[in-house]
């Protein structure tokens, strides 16, 4: 009440706001009608609902007293129908009647028992007929023969049950009626294994409505194997009445048997098959393959699982076979296709089971001896092929591809053929990396390739190994023979480059063909194409194999094949510098009785034909025609080695002629052309430079160029004024800036060729240069392609 009057008050404050009193009488009365309509409305649907559910009640009282009524009926029904005067007798003639017609009907069905039989038979025997001639005969009778041939095992089962407790007379007369049913069943067995045969074949022919019909009849059957089961397990056989099964048919396991037979037999047949080579099987396994695939895709007809049942059957003969063709111990190639096959089988586990791990080791073992067997023939022939040199060597057609440069120094792509030397057979190695590792891809096994790959490398090893001692065996032959050293005045360390110490031989008692025995001819030839070999193998190996490798295997395994390949490479890389050295050694010993003129009066004052031209001549010669038959790596390489080491040589003898020898000690203020050292220098450089230019592409010429600097410095160091002062700055702003790694013995050999200097001169030379040195080592960087020529130099002082 508080709260309307609150409501009032709020509305009415002040004397104006009674002039609304109409206005508000009339807003409440048409509130509270609302108000009144919505409670009538919701009153009478409560009194509606109560009604409704007062009618229910009633109905069901009433029902349930028509209930009661029905059951005093049936009471009453009851027990006035026991009461029945003369019951039992009525009860007993009634079981009579019933027995009567039970021995007519027995009586009439073993009348027609033999003839329905025989109908059944011919029934039987006609399907089958058409059945096995046409794959797309859909067994129109299939269902109803099953039907007779239930209904005629019942009938059997029954006369079984029904002279159960007779005479031994009655159940011989009664076994004698029945006997002709196992013909029936025979044929309906042999039926039923056609049926089970054709199964897969039929189907794929689109004969599905055989399917369906032959799985109703095998479910049916299992069906009623249960039932049978569980009445026999229930009710005493004297307590069945009528015709019905009393056991168990099996069915079902006769189609799995027969299906399970079948799968092996087709199995076998294929086996059988490829008898002469058996390892063919896993190449021909497709129909294997589609036959499962197949099955999966009719799961959904059977109520079986079928398909987990053929994988079964399948994977149960191929483990099989494959166990007994691995106790036969099979070549490498045969586990080989055995693994591959392992490793793409339709099964979801391996046809080798717990002896793959120790197939796996079978097969790397046996590839590893055939790799060595292999490369143990291969070194041999090599080894005779390289020390006898019966003939050139082979050539192959080869194209290359370099970078040259343009006039305004712009890079060129270059292409060019021709036929370069390589030693016989040189690709057998690829071949047989090729053919073995396109089998261990083929098998699925990244660890198989990864391995195979691996001991082809190390037998590769091998070989660069053995030509490596047959290079420097070779080289000793030679140097045996034709060494030069004899033209200096001291001698050579090239024998340093040498493992073994050359054997000393009288040459001048042999006859030129005994020398040439020592030393066979064509050791360039040869130690160019075995060169070429290497260099052609790495491109392979690096462009071809290992891309197509790394992409046949795991990521996990392409560290292992990259660290394969790229020491075969580095190993073939370092022994092609070796080669490329002795190559050098054999020109530089060729030069040997021009160079032991430098600095020498010969030299200042040459004559006609000078020595300096005739070093050009030969260094031109060789090179002419190691070009022609080389690649442009190996070329490339040999003639910037060539000409560190010509230079480096050039040098080296040049001070130790004015040290030891008849050379003459450098006069910085001579002026006169056959004593100026200046002269000397200049004359020089440019007929090395004009001389070897056109053996150089226009970015090659670039290394020659820089290359000479090494002997133009000469003339700056041996003529300056003041060398104690200006040499250290030569050092530090033109030497090592052009020769990064420079000897410091560069230097100091061309200043104790000088008159001016003494050798406590050259003493406190020394240290200042070395700190020079180091000093520029920290500030400056090595360059990306330094100049090698002085590196390493070194002179008797």
């Amino acid at each position: 009440m508080a709260a309307e009057l609150s409501k009032i008050n709020n509305l009415i404050k002040l004397e104006d706001d009674l002039i609304k009193l109409d206005s508000l009488r009339s807003q409440f009365l048409k509130e509270k009608s609302s108000i009144d309509i919505k409670l009538s409305s919701t009153t009478q649907l409560q009194i509606d609902s109560i009604m409704n559910n007062l009618d229910q009640l009633n109905q069901t009282m009433k029902k349930l007293n028509n209930i009661k009524s029905n059951v005093n009926k049936i009471t009453n029904i009851h027990q006035e129908s026991t009461n029945i005067k003369d019951y039992d007798l009525i009860r007993k003639m009634s079981l009579i009647n019933q027995y009567l017609s039970q021995v007519e009907n027995i009586y009439f069905d073993i009348s027609k028992f033999h003839q329905n039989l025989n109908n059944l038979n011919s029934a039987i025997e006609d399907e089958m007929s058409q059945f096995q001639n046409d794959s797309n005969y859909p067994l129109p009778k299939f269902l109803e023969i099953h039907n007779l041939y239930d209904q005629a095992r019942n009938f059997h089962d029954y006369l079984e049950r029904f002279i159960m407790n007779s005479s031994d007379d009655y159940k011989s007369l009664v076994q004698k009626i029945t006997s002709p049913i196992k013909k029936t069943i025979s044929l309906f067995d042999e039926f039923i294994n056609e049926c089970t045969i054709s199964l897969t074949e039929y189907t794929k022919e689109g004969n599905f409505e055989f399917l369906f019909k032959f799985v109703a009849v095998i479910s049916y059957e299992e069906k009623e194997d249960l039932k049978a089961e569980l009445i026999g397990n229930l009710f005493q056989r004297d307590q069945l009445n009528g015709y019905q099964r009393i056991k168990k048919r099996n069915y079902k396991k006769f189609f799995f048997d027969k299906l399970r037979l079948n799968l092996q037999e087709t199995f076998q047949t294929c086996v059988n098959h490829f008898s002469d080579d058996t390892i063919l099987v896993f190449d021909n396994l497709y129909w294997l393959e589609e036959d499962l695939k197949f099955i999966k895709s009719l799961e959904d007809l059977f109520p079986w699982d079928i398909e987990k049942f053929f994988s079964k059957i399948y994977y149960d003969c191929l483990h099989d076979f494959t166990l007994d063709l691995i106790k036969k111990e099979p070549p490498a190639e045969d586990l080989l296709k055995i693994l591959a096959y392992d490793k793409i089988n339709p099964f979801d586990k391996s046809i080798i089971g717990e002896l793959k791990e120790s197939v796996l080791e079978d097969y790397l073992t046996t590839i590893t001896n055939k790799m060595n067997e292999w490369n143990l023939n291969l070194i041999k022939q090599e080894t005779e092929s390289f020390t006898q040199r019966p003939k050139a060597p082979d050539v192959y057609p080869y194209e290359q591809k370099y970078w040259d440069e343009d006039v305004q120094g712009n890079e060129l792509e270059m292409f060019s053929t021709f036929q370069a030397y390589v030693l016989p057979d040189f690709k057998t190695p690829l071949a047989m990396l090729k053919e073995q590792a396109d089998v261990a891809a083929s098998s699925g096994y990244s660890k198989i390739l990864v391995e195979v790959i691996e001991k082809w490398n190390v037998c590769f090893l091998k070989r660069i190994d053995n030509f490596r001692d047959l290079i420097d065996d070779e080289m000793d032959r030679y140097i045996s023979v034709f060494n030069n050293e004899k033209f200096l005045i001291k001698q050579s360390k090239a024998k340093k480059l040498f493992r073994k110490k050359p054997v000393a031989v009288d040459v001048d008692s042999l006859t030129p063909e005994e020398q040439r025995n020592i030393s066979k001819e064509g050791l360039v030839e040869y130690l160019c194409a075995l060169a070429n070999s290497l260099d052609i193998t790495s491109e392979t190996l690096s462009d071809k194999f290992m891309p197509i490798y790394l992409e046949k295997t795991h990521a996990n395994f392409h560290s292992k094949i990259q660290t394969a390949f790229e020491s075969t490479v580095y190993v073939s890389n370092e022994l092609i510098s070796h080669i490329i050295k002795t190559i050098c050694s054999i020109v530089i010993n060729d030069l040997y009785p021009e160079l032991c003129k430098v600095f020498t009066k010969a030299w200042y004052d040459p004559p006609e034909v000078s020595m300096t031209e005739l070093i050009v001549e030969t260094i031109a010669e060789y090179m002419q025609e190691i070009r022609s038959y080389s690649t442009y790596n190996v070329y490339a390489l040999c003639f910037t080695i060539l000409l560190d080491n010509f230079i480096n040589t050039y040098i080296r003898i040049g001070y130790e002629n004015v040290l030891h020898g008849d050379g003459k000690k450098i006069d910085p203020d001579a002026t006169k052309k056959y004593k100026s050292f200046s002269e000397g220098i200049g004359r020089d450089i440019s007929l090395f430079f004009h001389g070897l230019e056109n053996l150089f592409t226009r970015k090659d010429k670039k290394y020659l160029f820089y290359s000479l600097k090494a002997i133009e410095l000469l003339d700056n160091l041996g003529t300056c004024q003041d060398p104690l002062n200006i040499a250290p700055q030569i050092w530090q702003h033109e030497v090592l800036p052009e020769f990064y790694y420079s000897s410091i013995d560069y230097v100091i050999g061309v200043l104790s060729c000088r008159k001016d200097i003494d050798k406590s001169d050259i003493k406190q030379l020394r240290p200042k240069l070395q700190a020079i040195q180091d000093e520029y080592y920290k500030e400056v960087e090595s360059p990306e392609t330094p100049i090698l020529t002085l590196s390493d130099f070194t002179y008797n002082a």
